[in-house]
C-alpha cells in the first residue's frame, strides 16, 4: 500500500508542475531512475571485477581500500554512462527527464544520510516506537556498501551525459 502511496505522489508532484508538457513525466522519470540504479550496480560489479583483474592481478598495484574504491566508482560511472546514453536515447534525450534523474538522485542520497543519522539514535527510535511506527530499519552497512555507491556512480553517469548531449546536440 505504501508504494502505491508514493507513486500516487510522485504522479501528483508531475501533475502540479508539468502537466502542460507531460503529466507522467515525474513517474517516467522514477521508472528510468529504477533502470539506471539496477545497471548502475551491474557497473559496479563490472568495475570491480575488472579493477581488481587488471590493477591488483595484472598490474600487480597494492592499494588501500580508498584507492581502490575510487578507481572502482569512477570507472563504474563510465561502464553506466554508456548504459544511461542508451537509455536516454531511447527517451529521445529529453533533458528534463536528465534533470529530475539527477534531482532524484540527490533526493534520495540526502533521504539516506538524513535516515542514518536519525536511525543511529536510540532515542530518536524511542520516539518512533511512541508513535505506533515500526522501528525496523535498513542495515546501515548495506546502505553504505550498497545503495550510496549506486546512487554515486548514477550520478557520475548523469553528469557525463548531460556534458555529452550538451557537447553534442548544442
Amino acid at each position: 500500500m505504501a508504494m502505491i502511496i508514493i507513486a500516487g505522489l510522485f504522479l501528483l508532484i508531475g501533475y502540479l508542475s508539468g502537466s502542460y508538457s507531460d503529466r507522467f513525466l515525474f513517474l517516467k522519470a522514477s521508472l528510468a531512475l529504477l533502470v539506471m540504479l539496477v545497471l548502475a550496480f551491474f557497473a559496479i560489479v563490472m568495475a570491480t571485477v575488472i579493477n581488481y583483474l587488471v590493477v591488483v592481478k595484472l598490474l600487480g598495484q597494492n592499494m588501500d581500500a580508498f584507492t581502490f574504491g575510487v578507481m572502482d566508482i569512477l570507472l563504474a560511472g563510465v561502464f553506466n554512462f554508456f548504459f544511461v546514453r542508451f537509455v536516454f536515447r531511447l527517451t529521445r534525450n529529453d533533458s528534463t527527464l536528465i534533470e529530475l534523474e539527477e534531482y532524484y538522485i540527490q533526493w534520495t542520497t540526502i533521504f539516506f544520510t538524513l535516515y542514518q543519522f536519525f536511525t543511529s539514535s536510540p532515542s530518536n527510535m524511542e520516539n518512533v516506537r511512541k508513535l505506533s511506527l515500526s522501528t525496523r530499519v535498513l542495515n546501515i552497512d548495506l546502505l553504505n556498501i550498497i545503495i550510496l555507491p549506486v546512487l554515486l556512480v548514477s550520478w557520475i553517469a548523469i553528469a557525463m551525459t548531460k556534458v555529452y548531449l550538451k557537447d553534442h546536440h548544442s
